[in-house]
């Protein structure tokens, strides 16, 4: 322990030293065990003070300490190269490379172009109960991920930077899906009777319905990738565009993120996008340098988690969705997966050995979904929701496609057979359009 600058035990000896000298000069030499007596009644004293301050001081939950890069602590070409191409709803020919850069003209018109864009009324167009059409702001997101990782593993952010805050700031100046309905707003209107209180039709199996639901989770899912993003160029914005950013911030967090997550950490359904949104609120408590709270919010999701993974790897309601149940039960398994990663690499140290073994039996149930679908379906559902579809053309038995590196998850954090799923043929040509994993808002090969 240091005191001003210099070791305690140092300055004792030096202290004992000057008050030995003087209490011989002015008692003698006859009174030299009184010295003792006092000297070691100081040592007392200044060790029960030491240990008071020690005390005093707050040590980090967990020691939990958030990386720099949010998802990682190093980002190199050899830690973290993505390569994009284009995708659903981008401007180039599907599949083709995609150069990830901002100073390419139509790089940055496209991320510019969504400050023109609607969400709200955008699903109401398009989406419903099953199809989900987010993809105008899902490659946006995952065009800015790409260019400012490629810039901070290439050393070009001197360049990418600028341009990127740029397009940041317009987003938060044009206040960029804030008018979508929120979660307290869709309650109101539920309990009014104006739309349908569950998905599917109130859970009758009618894919072809609106869910209402889906407008204030994509907001959130929206909400804490820009965070993430902000967070990752934090130091190239100027102090006027911080002050923009930070509003926009605070704003969708109030309104979107943490009503979510409350909503859904405290919910009976699956595991679903962002750990189930507990990497949405990281993103925002990174963003505000507030690890203190961290360990909150993992507890918070490994509650719902162990609500919801049943002893036998089953996932409540995600691993029984009708046509679609393997498709739902490996984006359970990959958030949860993603739940556990994330804790470990920002140092949480409390993740329940017993909830882990149920988490590692959700690949199991996944490896039985891909080689024998019947055999699977031989668990039913003990929840008696239908809010899936049983209309065949709308099948999907694959890996979600979206969960580009679920193979690597499951090699790298439990012992589970990884290959079943690296192999699943579907899998590998559909997410082939991805670089970044939209369930949590980058690449988890970059964790590290």
């Amino acid at each position: 322990m240091m005191i001003n600058g210099e070791n305690i035990m140092d300055q004792i000896i030096k202290w004992h030293k000057s008050y030995s000298e003087a209490f011989r000069k002015r008692l003698g030499m006859s009174h030299y065990g009184i010295y003792w007596v006092s000297f070691f009644k100081g040592i007392l004293f200044i060790l029960i003070i030491l240990a008071l301050v020690g005390c005093s001081t707050p040590a980090k939950a967990n020691d939990i300490v958030i990386p720099k890069y949010f998802f990682a602590n190093e980002i190199t070409s050899k830690t973290c190269s993505l390569n994009g191409v284009h995708g659903d709803g981008s401007w180039g020919e599907k599949y083709t490379p995609l150069e990830l850069d901002i100073t390419i003209k139509k790089n940055y018109d496209h991320l510019m172009g969504l400050t023109e864009y609607n969400w709200n009324d955008d699903h109401t167009k398009r989406s419903n109960s099953i199809y989900v059409n987010h993809e105008k702001h899902t490659n946006r997101l995952a065009l800015l991920h790409g260019i400012i990782v490629t810039a901070i593993a290439n050393d070009t952010m001197d360049v990418q930077g600028p341009l990127v805050a740029e397009v940041m700031v317009a987003w938060a100046e044009a206040g960029v899906f804030l008018n979508t309905l929120t979660v307290k707003e869709i309650r109101k209107l539920k309990e009014q009777g104006k739309v349908d209180k569950l998905c599917y039709g109130n859970s009758k199996a009618k894919g072809n319905k609106k869910c209402v639901s889906h407008k204030p989770h994509e907001a959130q899912i929206f909400g804490a990738t820009y965070i993430q993003q902000a967070y990752l160029i934090k130091d190239q914005f100027t102090k006027k565009q911080l002050k923009i950013v930070d509003k926009y911030i605070d704003t969708l967090y109030d309104k979107y993120v943490e009503p979510w997550a409350l909503q859904e950490l405290n919910g009976p359904k699956g595991f679903i996008q962002m750990s189930d949104s507990v990497i949405s609120v990281l993103a925002y408590l990174a963003w505000e340098d507030k690890p203190n709270k961290v360990a909150k919010w993992i507890k918070k999701g490994i509650k719902k988690a162990d609500r919801v993974v049943y002893d036998d790897g089953y996932i409540h309601n995600s691993s029984f969705r009708g046509v679609r149940d393997v498709w739902y039960h490996s984006q359970g398994v990959n958030n949860l997966l993603g739940l556990y990663a994330i804790a470990e690499l920002w140092g949480y140290k409390k993740f329940p050995a017993e909830l882990k073994q149920r988490i590692d039996k959700t690949v199991d149930i996944l490896n039985l979904g891909l080689t024998d679908v019947e055999k699977y379906r031989e668990r039913k559902d003990p929840s008696g929701l239908q809010n899936f579809t049983l209309d065949q053309s709308k099948a999907a038995y694959h890996v979600h496609q979206m969960a580009i590196s679920l193979d690597w998850l499951i090699e790298n954090y439990t012992d589970r057979d990884h290959t079943i799923v690296a192999e699943n043929g579907m899998w590998k040509s559909k997410k082939s359009q991805y670089f970044v994993d939209r369930n949590f808002g980058f690449e988890p090969k970059c964790m590290n």
